[in-house]
């Protein structure tokens, strides 16, 4: 399984801490590591035709604030 690295803003620490995920703390982001998920598109049977961001619907299953994301990427 791929580790997908979140990028955030360093104001979402308490959040990111209280979820008890792996990060680091750097001068000018928080860097936030995940295991990746499978991205559902519109056809799967829970997504009811609605397409998503693959990044939204990533923060989404976490519970992580998508507005505090600066960028997403592999690990």
């Amino acid at each position: 399984m791929q580790t997908v690295l979140i990028h955030m803003k360093k104001s979402a620490l308490a959040d990111i801490q209280s979820k008890g995920f792996d990060y680091i703390l750097n001068d000018n982001e928080l860097d936030v590591f995940v295991p990746d998920v499978e991205y559902k598109n519109g056809n799967h049977p829970d997504q009811n035709g609605i397409w998503e961001d693959p990044d939204v619907q990533l923060c989404w299953h976490y519970d992580i604030d998508y507005d505090q994301v600066n960028c997403i990427e592999l690990a």
